[in-house]
C-alpha cells in the first residue's frame, strides 16, 4: 500500500457527492468555518474553489479534501481539484461510517461535515489518492461493462430455456424468435470488448509483462489476472498479499470473546465478490486438474476432517501468495523454485 503522508493539514473540507450536487464542509481544525452546496459540473466546482479560497486564513497547500467512493460522481471533482495541485482523500464509506462512532440521522450536509470531521480525526494517517493511469481505468471500464453484458445475456437464455421446458412450443418458439437478435448482438458486443481488453494490456509493455507472470501460476486465467491488475492498480497500491487477501475476502479472521464466543475463524462479509468468485473458480480447477491441490485437498479434508470449504479457501489464498511471489520476483512461476534455491545455498 502507498505510505502514509505525514503533511501537516490545518483545513480539512468534506464533500458529499451526488450526481446533481455536492454538499461541502470546510473546518479548520476542529472548528466548521464554512458550508455550501455547489452544482457538480466544472462550473460549480470553480465557484466552490473560489469560495474556498475567499474564507480569511485558507491555506490550499495544508487543506486536505475527503469525499466516498460513489462512482463516476466524482470523477470531475477528482479531475480538477487534483488540476488545482489539491491534496484529495479518496475513501470507502464504509470506513468514514465505522470510524466515527454512534451516530444518528442524515442528510448530505451533515455526510459532508461527517466527512470532514473524518479527515481531521485521521490526519496523520491519510492515504491521498493518486489517479491511475489511463489504461488501467480503461481495462477497469471494459471489463464492468462485460460483466453487466454476461449478466444479461445469461438472463435471458435462462428465461429462454425455461420457456423452452415449460411452456407450450408455440410460446417457447416466439420468445426464440423475438431475442435471437437481442442474444446475437449481446454475444458480439461481449467479443469485441474482450478484444478491446486484450489488445489494450498486451499494448502496454509493463502490463503484459505483469498479466505474463500472472498467468504463468497454473490455474489463473486471463480474467482472474485482469482483476488483480485492475483491483491493485498494477500492484502499485496492494503490495501485500494479505491486504489483498482481505479485498478479495478470503482472509479468516477470529470470531471470539470471553467464555460465551467462541466461534470459528471465517472470513468477512465485506468483500470484492468479483474478485472472490474468480478466485474460487481459479480453485475448483486447481482441486480437479492439479496433482499437488487435489492431493492436498483430499488430505485436509478425508484424513484430517477439515470443512471443505475453509480447504478451498486455503487454496485460493495460495493461488493468491504464489501471484504476489511471482511478480515481486519479476519471473514466471517455477514449481520447483524453492527447490533450486536451498541447492544453491548448500552448494555455496
Amino acid at each position: 500500500m502507498r505510505k502514509t503522508t505525514r503533511k501537516r493539514f490545518r483545513f480539512f473540507v468534506g464533500i458529499d457527492v451526488s450526481r446533481d450536487f455536492f454538499d461541502y464542509t470546510l473546518k479548520k481544525g476542529r472548528l466548521t468555518i464554512d458550508q455550501g452546496r455547489e452544482e457538480n459540473n466544472a462550473n460549480g466546482i470553480d465557484r466552490f474553489i473560489q469560495a474556498l479560497a475567499a474564507v480569511e486564513t485558507y491555506n490550499h497547500p495544508v487543506c486536505v479534501f475527503g469525499m466516498e467512493h460513489t462512482g463516476v460522481y466524482c470523477n470531475h471533482l477528482l479531475r480538477l481539484l487534483k488540476k488545482s495541485k489539491a491534496n484529495i482523500v479518496h475513501e470507502n464509506a464504509l470506513a468514514i461510517r465505522n470510524s466515527l462512532g454512534l451516530v444518528r440521522g442524515k442528510t448530505d450536509q451533515l455526510d459532508s461535515e461527517r466527512i470532514a470531521s473524518y479527515l481531521y480525526k485521521n490526519r496523520e494517517d491519510l492515504v491521498l489518492w493518486k489517479p491511475k493511469r489511463d489504461v488501467i481505468i480503461h481495462l477497469g471500464v471494459l471489463s464492468s461493462l462485460r460483466e453487466k453484458l454476461n449478466v444479461n445475456h445469461m438472463s435471458v437464455r435462462h428465461t429462454l430455456n425455461e420457456y423452452a421446458e415449460f411452456a407450450d412450443q408455440a410460446v417457447a418458439d416466439l420468445w426464440s424468435a423475438s431475442t435471437a437478435l437481442t442474444l446475437s448482438s449481446i454475444k458480439q458486443d461481449i467479443n469485441d470488448i474482450e478484444t478491446r481488453i486484450k489488445l489494450l494490456w498486451t499494448s502496454d509493455k509493463s502490463l503484459k509483462e505483469l498479466m505474463e507472470i500472472m498467468m504463468s501460476v497454473p490455474n489463473i486465467g486471463e480474467k482472474t489476472a485482469l482483476q488483480i491488475l485492475i483491483r491493485t492498480n498494477e500492484f502499485k497500491d496492494i503490495t501485500d498479499p494479505r491486504k489483498f487477501a482481505c479485498l478479495a475476502g478470503i482472509a479468516p479472521f477470529p470470531y471470539q470473546s470471553g467464555k460465551s464466543l467462541n466461534g470459528r475463524s471465517r472470513v468477512s462479509y465485506m468483500a470484492d465478490n468479483r474478485l472472490k468468485s474468480l478466485l474460487h473458480l481459479c480453485s475448483i480447477s486447481a482441486i480437479r486438474n492439479n496433482p499437488e491441490f487435489s492431493t492436498y485437498f483430499k488430505r485436509k479434508t478425508r484424513e484430517e476432517g477439515k470443512n471443505g470449504m475453509l480447504v478451498v479457501n486455503a487454496i485460493r489464498f495460495k493461488l493468491v501468495l504464489r501471484v504476489f511471489a511471482c511478480v515481486k520476483g519479476n519471473r514466471m512461476y517455477q514449481s520447483n523454485y524453492l527447490t533450486k534455491r536451498r541447492d544453491k545455498v548448500l552448494i555455496s
